[in-house]
């Protein structure tokens, strides 16, 4: 009857577990990265008594979490590439709508503007409004320059402070980890159970994956490492090392630009990360920073050089529109009271290409003298226009890419490749959501709690718990039986 007392507490123990493990379940039905839990129970080891085998109940062997590793690995690469994609048409989307010509006037339209109003001016080569209309549309070519310029440096610093903010959620998660490493390892030492610790990891985990491939294994000396794909371990048990990141000079950055934040180890800041970075937020803000971006305000400032330096070229050749003195061979002077009369630039001589767009400026003889905008090429010479049709006729000259394209087609064909990348991207950000969508609900149908199981589970365990009570009244009711034979 002992026995059987026994063996009914084991019952009663083992149902109550398995109640508070259900319960814990249907708690946790809407907690993010939760893996529902699973009592295994096992028998007691049985007795011998007089060559018979008897069973002395059930006792816990375990309390299992419901995970599966693989899948979890498949959901934090598909958690990479999505946020890759994600932050690149992010990215792309905001250096198209700095080329949209759509809602308003771009560049192309405005260089064709400012063609149209040097042949404008060469039909009326004395005409001061026309030549006015010619320096304020050049003014204007000259501001959306900078503008695209100036916007897409935006765009580049506004990658770094985003890389700013990553870097720092980043050693949260990481720091998080390797204390959740500490306490797992703690816990289980003295046999306690650890599912819940593990969960949460795996959630830091997966929000480390947001921003770089991570890749995560148990060492020779059992210690949970959390790496960087391509970059080095951040984690390795209770230890770990951070990130930083900070501003550095044009000369050893790889965005074109100074103070663009550069990515490194806090341990060793003389070696920079960047280029090692695969998938994920960080990879995909310095692959738009460095590449496309830097690509772009090479070819703006490449356009913006040309564009200058053949007007320059053209305009340098004639004389200025009013009367100009001549010597005694009857050859003009280079000079009169109102400064220079030949060789003057329409624009600011760039000191290279690099910058050009960012510091494009029409010259000072322009700015302060309409006569100083050349239509002649010889001097005092009325009605000559050679030179406004030699601008004018620019715009259908093929000067860029070896001689392939015009400034209209250059400029067309830039707008057009971003269009294309912009749009593969857009189109990579919605395949590479769907794929983590499909990992998401692998992952709920392996280790996501379902409200008709665990309900299901609460009705048989609590019936299981009322019949092992029985048990213990019936060995009870049989106890007094044999006290009451003695009465």
């Amino acid at each position: 009857m002992a026995d059987l007392l026994s063996i009914g507490k084991t019952g009663l123990s083992a149902s109550k577990k398995s109640l508070e493990v259900t319960g814990h379940n249907i708690a946790n039905v809407n907690t993010e990265g939760y893996s529902r839990q699973r009592v295994l129970q096992q028998t007691n080891v049985p007795i011998n008594k007089g060559g018979l085998i008897f069973g002395t109940g059930n006792r816990i062997k375990n309390i299992n979490r419901v995970h599966d590793p693989y899948i979890e690995k498949r959901l934090q690469k598909s958690t990479s590439e999505k946020h890759f994609f994600q932050q690149r048409a992010d990215q792309l989307g905001l250096v198209e709508n700095v080329f949209n010509e759509v809602d308003n006037e771009g560049l192309n339209k405005l260089l064709n503007k400012f063609f149209n109003s040097f042949r404008e001016l060469a039909n009326q080569p004395e005409n001061e409004t026309i030549r006015s209309v010619v320096r304020d549309t050049a003014n204007i070519v000259v501001r959306d320059f900078r503008r695209i310029r100036e916007t897409m440096d935006d765009i580049a610093r506004g990658a770094d402070q985003k890389l700013l903010t990553e870097i720092e959620d980043i050693n949260s998660l990481v720091k998080n980890v390797a204390n959740l490493n500490k306490k797992i390892a703690a816990l289980e030492a003295g046999g306690e159970e650890t599912g819940d610790l593990r969960d949460q990891r795996d959630l830091a985990i997966r929000s480390l994956s947001k921003s770089f491939h991570v890749e995560t294994y148990i060492d020779g000396k059992n210690h949970y490492v959390v790496s960087a794909k391509n970059v080095g371990t951040l984690v390795a048990g209770g230890e770990y090392q951070e990130l930083a990141a900070s501003g550095t000079t044009k000369a050893d950055g790889d965005s074109g630009l100074d103070g663009s934040v550069e990515v490194f180890f806090k341990s060793r800041p003389s070696s920079p990360l960047g280029q090692k970075f695969i998938s994920g937020n960080v990879a995909s803000l310095l692959k738009a920073r460095n590449e496309d971006i830097k690509v772009l305000r090479e070819k703006m400032d490449g356009l913006a050089y040309n564009f200058v330096n053949t007007v320059n070229s053209i305009h340098r050749k004639g004389f200025v529109n009013r009367p100009v003195e001549l010597d005694a061979a009857g050859n003009p002077l280079p000079f009169d009271k109102r400064g220079p009369v030949t060789g003057i630039n329409f624009f600011k001589v760039p000191n290279g290409i690099d910058n050009t767009a960012l510091e494009l400026d029409l010259s000072d003889e322009v700015k302060s003298d309409l006569s100083n905008i050349v239509t002649g090429f010889d001097a005092n010479s009325p009605g000559d226009n050679r030179i406004a049709v030699a601008i004018s006729e620019v715009q259908k000259e093929r000067i860029l890419d070896d001689g392939e394209s015009t400034f209209e087609e250059s400029y067309l064909q830039m707008i057009g490749n971003i269009g294309i990348e912009t749009s593969k991207a857009n189109f990579d950000a919605e395949q590479s959501e769907g794929l983590l969508a499909q990992a998401n609900a692998l992952r709920e149908r392996t280790s996501g709690v379902s409200i008709d199981e665990e309900t299901a589970n609460l009705v048989r365990f609590q019936h299981a718990y009322d019949a092992s009570a029985k048990v213990m009244k019936t060995a009870n009711e049989m106890f007094d039986t044999v006290l009451s034979i003695k009465r």
